[in-house]
C-alpha cells in the first residue's frame, strides 16, 4: 500500500501546493481522498490516469477539498466511454446535492453532457474510444454517509468519523482506510478532536493538518476550527500511530525558520516518525519517503526511543 500526497496546500493559490489531495494504491486499487484544485494534474503526473480511480472520497464541501471534483469526474467519465463502473463518491451531507447541480439534467455541464451525448461528432468519438450503443450520462454514485459509518471494497474498509472544523455550514469527516497491508488516516481539516484520536488508534499513518504554528495570541476563531503543528503531534501521541505526515501547509508554515520549529517541537511530544509533506512525495505504511524527483529520503524526522 502507496500513499501518493497530490496536494498538501491551503486555499491560497501556489506553483507548488495543489489543493487537498492524496491517492492510495493498494494492489489493483486506486482510492482517491479529497480532490482540491490542481490535484488532477498532480494525479497525472504521479502516473495515474482517472480511470484506473474506482473511489473518491471527500472530507468536507469546502473548494479546496473538492473543487477539482466536476473535472475529475466528467474526464474520467469521457474517457472511458461505458468501459468501467461509475466513479463512487464518498462524502458528507450536502454531497448529492452538489453532484446533481453539477451533472443533473439542469445541472452546470448540462449542456456539455448533451451534446456528448447527442451531438454526431462527439458520439464518433465515443465509438472511437470503444464506447457501443447509446451514450449514457454520467451518474457518479454518490454515498453520503457520517459519524461512525463505512465503505468497504474488495480487501478494504474505509470507517469515517466526524470531526471539527466549520459547523453548522459543512459537515467535515476524517477517514481511515484499512486493508491487511496496514492501515492510513486522513484527518481531514479539524480542531483537536477525541474523535480523530479514536479513528487513529494505532494506524500506521496519520496524514494531519497543519494550519498554523501553535502560539499564545492566536485566535479562537481559528484554534476551534483549525490545527497547528502541537495539536498535530499530540493527536499522533495519544493514538498510538507510527508516521505523523503534516500537510495543509500555510506559508508560515512552510518557512525555513517555521519548518525547523516544526520538526523540532512535534518530535519534542510525538517519538515516531514525522514527514512534512510536500505535493507528489510517496510514502509507505513504515514512513519512507520518496520525493518527485525520485530519491529515497527515508523519514523526516528520525524515530526517537
Amino acid at each position: 500500500m502507496k500513499l501518493t500526497l497530490l496536494g498538501t496546500g491551503t486555499p491560497r493559490p501556489s506553483v507548488h501546493r495543489a489543493g487537498s489531495s492524496y491517492l492510495v494504491q493498494l494492489e489493483q486499487h486506486r482510492l482517491l481522498f479529497d480532490c482540491g484544485p490542481g490535484s488532477l494534474y498532480r494525479l497525472l503526473q504521479a502516473g495515474v490516469f482517472p480511470v484506473e480511480v474506482s473511489h473518491l472520497f471527500l472530507t468536507h464541501l469546502h473548494y479546496d477539498h473538492c473543487a477539482d471534483y466536476a473535472a475529475f469526474e466528467l474526464i474520467r467519465w469521457d474517457q472511458a466511454a461505458g468501459r468501467i463502473d461509475e466513479l463512487t463518491v464518498v462524502g458528507p451531507s450536502g454531497l448529492r446535492r452538489m453532484s446533481d447541480l453539477l451533472f443533473g439534467e439542469e445541472g452546470a455541464f448540462a449542456a456539455d453532457i448533451a451534446a456528448r451525448t447527442q451531438h454526431p461528432a462527439s458520439l464518433e468519438v465515443y465509438e472511437s474510444r470503444g464506447g457501443i450503443g447509446v451514450r449514457r450520462r454520467p451518474a457518479p454514485a454518490v454515498v453520503e454517509t457520517g459519524d461512525g459509518t463505512s465503505v468497504a471494497g474488495n480487501g478494504w474498509r474505509v470507517s469515517s468519523a466526524q470531526v471539527v472544523h466549520c459547523e453548522p455550514q459543512l459537515v467535515t469527516l476524517a477517514y481511515r482506510l484499512d486493508a491487511p497491508a496496514g492501515s492510513i488516516v486522513f484527518g481531514a481539516d479539524t480542531a483537536p478532536t477525541p474523535h480523530l484520536t479514536e479513528l487513529a488508534r494505532t494506524a500506521d499513518v496519520l496524514v494531519h493538518m497543519c494550519h498554523f504554528l501553535n502560539r499564545p495570541g492566536i485566535d479562537p476563531r481559528v484554534t476551534r476550527s483549525c490545527s497547528g503543528h502541537l495539536d498535530a503531534a499530540t493527536t499522533a501521541r495519544d493514538a498510538g500511530v507510527g508516521t505523523l505526515v503534516l500537510v495543509h501547509i500555510t506559508p508560515e508554515v512552510e518557512s525555513r525558520e517555521g519548518r525547523e520549529q516544526v520538526l523540532a517541537e512535534a518530535a519534542e511530544i510525538f517519538s515516531g516518525r514525522i514527514v512534512f509533506g510536500e505535493d507528489l512525495s510517496t510514502i509507505d505504511l513504515a514512513g519512507n519517503v520518496a520525493h518527485a524527483l525520485g530519491s529515497d529520503a527515508g523519514p523526516i524526522a528520525p524515530v526517537h526511543s
